[in-house]
């Protein structure tokens, strides 16, 4: 029974959230006050208190900044000092052929590096190191064929979404990442210029709102 009204809590903070995002003035005037454990920032506004996930804040901005560069051919790029060497399976290699061009229209410069093997020479601003490979096999294994179809036959934007949404993930601000106040200022600000900054590409919500009824109400004020 506990469980359940943990639950039923989570669900209608995350409506409240929602419903107090619809006006985005909401995220931009709200003032950060500290960090949990180096992951969620505590803010608080005239709705009430707000505990925003970094990591995935600074997903959802990303992701509509890759996409917007995208669309303009404006995507921003960075020569790796020496080439990702990356192996992989004759069916990956399959994959990989048929979305090489879009990643190289997000920002990758990638050659076939023998039978079984990418070498990665530049790769969007910001994807580097273990993320970039990790974020490669990602976007290749879900780009294969889950209905039987080859990418080809798949939707272009979706293919594009796929992209942004893993280069985002890959390249956002992580947890256990100490910030200071004025990039936790930063971030709640570009949150705010977003257009869905309830919720990340991926579905997880971004921000709980515990209003300051129910401040009160926990308190027995009201």
């Amino acid at each position: 029974m506990a469980g359940y009204s943990t639950e039923v809590a989570s669900s209608t903070a995350r409506v409240e959230a929602e419903q107090a995002a619809a006006n985005l003035n909401h995220l931009g005037s709200l003032k950060p006050l500290a960090q949990l454990r180096e992951s969620f920032i505590l803010a608080s506004g005239d709705d009430g208190l707000w505990i925003i996930d970094q990591h995935v804040a600074h997903e959802r901005v990303l992701f509509e900044k890759i996409l917007r560069d995208r669309q303009v051919e404006r995507v921003q790029r960075q020569r790796l000092l020496m080439p990702l060497l990356v192996e992989l399976r004759p069916w990956q290699m399959v994959v990989f052929a048929q979305i090489a061009d879009e990643l190289e229209r997000n920002g990758f410069e990638v050659e076939p590096f023998g039978p079984h093997t990418l070498a990665v020479k530049a790769a969007p601003v910001g994807l580097e190191g273990t993320e970039l490979e990790r974020m490669l096999a990602e976007v290749i294994e879900q780009s294969s064929t889950e209905s039987g179809k080859s990418e080809q036959n798949q939707d272009l934007s979706t293919l594009r979404s796929r992209i942004a949404a893993s280069i985002a993930c890959h390249s956002a601000i992580k947890v256990n990442t100490a910030l200071d106040p004025v990039r936790m200022e930063w971030l709640l600000l570009e949150l705010a210029k977003t257009s869905h900054p309830t919720s990340c590409p991926h579905g997880r919500p971004i921000a709980l709102l515990y209003s300051w009824k129910d401040i009160q109400r926990a308190f027995h004020r009201i």
